[in-house]
């Protein structure tokens, strides 16, 4: 049985808010679930967290990225400029490559692939929660009231990340993640469960192909479950002496 305190906790931090159509820095329009974070302008997907400095937080994967934009033209300083030229048409994942902890890479594909590419380098500052699961409302109206009598991070973004230099986008996730914690240790919850089911699958296909390869091969003389051969026929053995055969010793 689900907890009551978590639900309502999500609920607290949750932001439903109305449906507004979202860009990527290309111009071009961002699916539906992609919407707008509450008092900002910038876009993360259904579900997933809205950052006081303009990014998003998935839970499931536990990545970090630049979202969507409600302006189309991407000249508010509301919108993230965060890997916007070289990744325009899709969101953009960020992922930290070297052993500076400040500075993560941009990419659209996974950790190896975003290191790989290099395909720009950001610098990393403290930000908060701004919303912690960003649901769509079935009104269509404003975003909930209920959801004012939580609190909540009023902080400004960084206005250093406007700027083309390596960039101070901000985030910290060891500061205020808030809910997106629970959503972490929920899906590392699932992805243990799931991975623990996996390798049980797969140690159960492995001693299933023994068992036939048992069954259908042939072992070796001396292997382990293996008969020991009878000795072979080293030849003709000589012949016995007749008992009833007799000569006499010469005198």
């Amino acid at each position: 049985m689900a907890n009551p305190a978590l639900f309502w906790l999500l609920l607290c931090l949750s932001g439903l808010v109305a449906s507004q159509t979202c860009y990527w820095p290309s111009g071009e329009k961002a699916a539906e679930d992609w919407l707008q974070c509450p008092n900002s302008k910038h876009c993360c997907h259904e579900t997933e967290a809205c950052l006081s400095n303009g990014l998003c937080f998935g839970g499931k994967h536990m990545t970090l990225y630049r979202g969507a934009c409600t302006d189309q033209s991407w000249n508010t300083g509301d919108c993230p400029k965060v890997c916007f030229e070289k990744i325009a048409s899709k969101w953009a994942n960020l992922f930290r490559c070297s052993s500076n902890e400040s500075i993560f890479n941009c990419g659209t594909q996974g950790r190896n692939h975003v290191c790989a590419n290099k395909l720009g380098s950001y610098k990393w500052v403290s930000a908060n929660v701004s919303e912690a699961m960003i649901m769509r409302s079935s009104s269509g109206s404003s975003p909930s009231a209920s959801a004012s009598a939580c609190p909540s991070d009023t902080s400004a973004k960084d206005s250093a990340a406007k700027d083309s230099s390596p960039r101070d986008i901000g985030v910290g996730l060891g500061v205020g993640l808030g809910v997106p914690f629970l959503l972490a240790i929920g899906g590392m919850a699932w992805y243990y469960t799931h991975t623990r089911r996996q390798i049980q699958a797969l140690q159960q296909q492995l001693v299933e192909q023994r068992v036939i390869a048992d069954e259908k091969g042939s072992r070796l003389p001396g292997t382990p479950g293996s008969f020991p051969r009878e000795l072979e026929n080293p030849g003709p053995r000589p012949p016995e002496l007749n008992p009833d055969s007799r000569s006499e010793l010469p005198s």
